[in-house]
């Protein structure tokens, strides 16, 4: 009985088994541009995607920014910075219009520790009053992910 319970809660959850959450925190664009032949929507978009593809990929915040460097696109041909701080990454890149500065976040759910404590976080349980020492850290950073906006 428990272990097919183990096998509901791990197909019901392996699907998502990276959260990701993006904030573009610095370096907006305005429309119309006084610089001519400027790309720099276009940019910040492809800088979102390369961020979101090397957070989800590079496990090692040391190796993000040259994942990011290596990547082949036209619009990002400067080098960025990454920045880590609590469970935060941010990337600062330079533009036309000054720096560019995006948050990123990630859960990897890579242990059943990890997806069961994501699981009583979305269900908002008081980890408190019942559950164990070795899960109550987990579930609260858990729950300060899904708080992030």
């Amino acid at each position: 009985q428990a272990y097919n319970c183990l096998i509901h809660f791990y197909k019901r959850f392996n699907l998502n088994m990276i959260h990701l959450k993006i904030f573009h925190r610095h370096g907006y664009h305005a429309t119309p541009c006084h610089v001519p032949y400027c790309d720099e929507s276009d940019r910040i978009e492809e800088l979102k995607r390369v961020f979101g593809e090397a957070l989800t990929t590079v496990d090692d915040p040391s190796e993000l920014a040259n994942y990011i460097n290596t990547r082949k696109s036209r619009l990002i041909v400067d080098k960025c910075m990454i920045v880590t701080v609590s469970f935060s990454t941010f990337l600062v890149v330079g533009g036309k219009h000054g720096n560019i500065i995006m948050e990123g976040l990630v859960q990897k759910l890579d242990t059943l520790k990890k997806t069961a404590a994501f699981a009583l976080a979305k269900m908002d349980v008081d980890e408190k009053e019942i559950l164990p020492k070795t899960l109550l850290r987990t579930v609260e950073e858990m729950k300060d992910f899904l708080r992030r906006k």
